[in-house]
Order: structure tokens, then sequence, then C-alpha cells
């Protein structure tokens, strides 16, 4: 790892030296005049903004509603909202010098931006009303901004939604099969998981050799983002890592194999489903929304609602994600996260984290969604919001936010899905997704071809190491 990081730093200051020879030929030959004009110029007029978001409607009506607002009350900054597919350009062009002033991707790339120097801390100028960034700190929810805070104290991204997992239930397909859907009826372990989900998968997942529903299904390779989650997930309801702190692969430890038995024997052993047939030729989280899975994990809240296929919206409730049975519930966390471009100029980055600062207090429309407010003490409450008597009659209206551990993510007893708690170092960690991705190769062998967890896994750790150079 020491060797690659030597060659890495090697191109890094070639690459360096070339951009400072760039710079002093372009000041030499007249441009650099040129571009210290247009820099005051733009210090001097209008500010203008690039921001980049996911592609979900409601989030992007969202965005728009708050931008007009924003900029009715701040008319000298005026801000150009763009989509951004799933984040797909969202690194490229950060790399490239062409990223947004500021953006929500998910978590893992913003860490990775973060550790590898692309982005802006808070400049507490932008939060005028904190005297510190202690006092900015404990206004959040205990553990949301940690992953996002190096070493000296700099924060560098506020989470747009510190979102929990959700069990989502199609009670049309329990119905169909012949089951309960009350309450005492839910599964609340993944054994529990396993035998209902056999139960529907047996009454009415084929249509003569045809897969047509699934009691339960993991996310494979063509999802991959939300395959990472899952096995983030599991690991870490089982008390497994990927490494440990001083940088030993544990892939293959105990906790692991057990977690990733249990994802074989959801389709081995109680058979939920068939993941090969893939109903509808459609992603997993498709076949969520299409009403094709009775069972399967998105965000706890209302904006599972929002997403899913009209047709399918009045069957849909969501309950508490179930944990495996005799071990305490892990309540697993992750996040879209505000971030600023750290080579945009210190006016756009000062402006780009006051108008994050301004989306933070628009609390209501998030918390119904399910994706909780990160910043968990609001001016206009004066506590909590999620204690605040206009959520408690939203409670009363969404069952789906009324199964929110409200009270773990206030102690701050959650484990983060990308964190040095499961990856161990700051090098796994920046290739958290990576890694991730290795164990789902293996996961899909164990899954597809019912191959053997201990020797998967155990490969799985052989190339990790190579990966990472360890040993090398």
């Amino acid at each position: 790892m020491k060797t690659l990081f030597k060659k890495i730093e090697s191109v890094q200051f070639l690459i360096i030296i070339a951009l400072l020879l760039l710079g002093t030929a372009a000041t030499l030959w007249g441009g650099g005049q040129a571009g210290s004009a247009k820099g005051v110029a733009e210090e001097e007029g209008p500010v203008k903004l690039v921001y980049w978001d996911h592609q979900f409607p409601w989030l992007v009506e969202w965005n728009k509603a708050t931008i007009q607002e924003y900029e009715k009350q701040t008319p000298d900054v005026k801000i150009d909202f763009m989509i951004d597919y799933a984040h797909q350009r969202m690194l490229p062009a950060m790399f490239a010098g062409k990223g947004p002033d500021l953006a929500a991707p998910h978590g893992p790339k913003v860490i990775k931006l973060m550790m590898m120097g692309y982005l802006a801390p808070i400049p507490l100028e932008a939060f005028p009303e904190f005297d510190s960034m202690d006092d900015l700190k404990a206004d959040f929810f205990p553990n949301s901004l940690f992953p996002f805070t190096d070493a000296e104290g700099k924060v560098y991204c506020i989470p747009l939604e510190y979102d929990v997992p959700g069990l989502i239930v199609n009670k049309k397909l329990f119905q169909m099969a012949g089951l309960e859907t009350g309450v005492a009826n839910i599964p609340t372990t993944w054994e529990q998981i396993g035998e209902v989900g056999g139960k529907i998968f047996a009454n009415i997942g084929k249509e003569g050799d045809v897969v047509v529903y699934e009691g339960w299904d993991w996310a494979y390779h063509y999802r991959e983002s939300w395959q990472r989650v899952h096995i983030r997930t599991m690991f870490a309801q089982y008390g497994a890592q990927f490494l440990t702190a001083d940088g030993k692969v544990v892939v293959d430890s105990p906790q692991a194999i057990e977690a990733m038995q249990m994802m074989k024997d959801m389709i081995h052993k109680y058979k939920t489903g068939d993941p090969s047939a893939l109903p509808g030729a459609e992603g997993y989280d498709w076949q969520l929304f299409n009403g094709r899975l009775a069972m399967g994990r998105f965000v706890a809240g209302e904006i599972t609602k929002m997403v899913t296929a009209k047709d399918v919206t009045e069957y849909i409730e969501v309950y508490r994600f179930p944990k495996p049975a005799g071990k305490k519930g892990i309540v697993t966390v992750r996040t879209h996260a505000w971030a600023v471009n750290g080579s945009a100029t210190k006016r756009n980055q000062v402006e780009s984290w006051k108008f994050i600062n301004f989306m933070t207090k628009k609390w209501q429309d998030f918390s119904v969604m399910g994706f909780n407010p990160s910043r968990m003490i609001q001016p206009d409450v004066g506590g909590p919001w999620y204690q605040s008597a206009w959520f408690k009659e939203q409670q009363n209206k969404y069952q789906s936010i009324r199964e929110i551990p409200y009270d773990a993510l206030a102690k701050g007893d959650v484990v983060w899905e990308t964190s040095k708690e499961l990856y161990g170092t700051d090098e796994a960690l920046l290739r958290a997704d990576e890694i991730t991705d290795i164990v789902g190769r293996a996961q899909e062998r164990i899954i597809f071809k019912n191959e053997d967890v201990t020797a998967n896994l155990q490969q799985a750790k052989k190339e990790i190491e190579r990966a990472l150079m360890i040993g090398q």
C-alpha cells in the first residue's frame, strides 16, 4: 500500500508542477491579467451557483421550490439546479475540475472526495447563528457529522438526510398468499422474514414456470449501489467488519460468515424467491416499487410512496427493519450529503454553505418523507424536531414514521454503513465500494451457484488483500 501511495504521490507531484508551469506561462503571455479581471468581476457581481442533486421527482420539485424561495430572499444569489442521475457524473466531474459548486451525492462519494481533498470545509461565517463549530455540531444528531469530520475537527459535509432502513411490506401480496397483514403478523427478525417470504413465494411466486413475485430477495451486481447497502447492513447487524483498525482483512470472520449464511439461507433454505429469474427484468428497487416484491428494504418513511407506482402505493406499509434473532437491533444509517467544491471561488464556497444552512432548516418537508433531517435542534422548534407538536401530528397520520427509531438516533447509537467502524482504515474507507464489490461477487457465487460461504469469503479476503497490496 505504501508503494502504491508513493506512486500516486509522484504522479500528483508531476501534475502539480505541470499546472504551475502552465499557470506561469499563462501569466507571462497575458492570460493572468485577464483571469484576474474575471475573478474581480465575479467577486463584485451577482453570485451564480451550480447545484447538482438526485433525480427523484419529489426531490427535484422540492429543490426547485427551495431555490426559488432562497433567491427571493437573497436576490444577489442565482442558483442553477441540475439533475445528477444517481450521481453518475459527480466523481468524474470533480476529478476533471468541472464539478458543481455544491451537490448532494451518496455518502461514499462525498467521503472519497473529502479524503482526496476536493471539498471545502464549513466556514463558520455561513452559519452566523453559531459562535463556534462545537456549537454547530451540538445542534446535529450525535455522530451524524462524524464521518465527514477530519482530524482537525473541520466538517466537510452535512447529511441531507439521516436515513435508516425500513421494512417495506406489500399488503396485497401478503393477502394474495393468504397471509394476515396486521402489525402482529409482520416479521421482526431475518428468520421470520425467511419463513413468511418462503410462504409467499410458494403460494404466488410463479405462474407456470414464470416467476412473477418474490417474498424477499437481495440486490445483486446489476444494482450495485443497493447490493453494497445490503451487504454493509448485514455485516453491521452481525458485528462483522471488512477490515480491522490495524489493516487486517476480516471478511471471513465468524460474524461475516454468519451474516452471509443468512443471505444464502434466505434463498436456499427458506426459498423466498429466485434471484436468477429477476421478475419483470427489473433492478431490485424497481421490483419493490412496481409491486413484484412482498418485502424489501428502502428508506423508512413516506418517501417509499413517492417513488412507488401509483397502483402499488395503497398497498405499501413501512415497518421497523428486521434484526438477527437473539441479537441487539443495530440501527444502520446512510445518507446523501451536501458538500461544496473546494475548487470554487472563496465567495462561492461561502455562499454555497449559506444556501445549505438554509436547506437544513427545511426540516418539515424531509421529516415526513423519512429523510430524517440531521439538524436535530431546529430554531423554529427550540429543540429536537421529532419532539415538536407538528411532527407528532404527522406520526398520528403516517404509520411509516412511527417506526423510525428516533431514540437511537438521538443517542448516536448507530453504525454508519460507510465508516471506519466497518472498514477499519483510511485506505480501506477510500476504497470502500471496491472492497464491498469483491464481497458482492462472493455473495453472488454463494447464492446463484449455491457455493460454500466460508470458502468464498476466504477467496474474497485474498482478493481484497491483493487489491490493497497487503503483504506485498
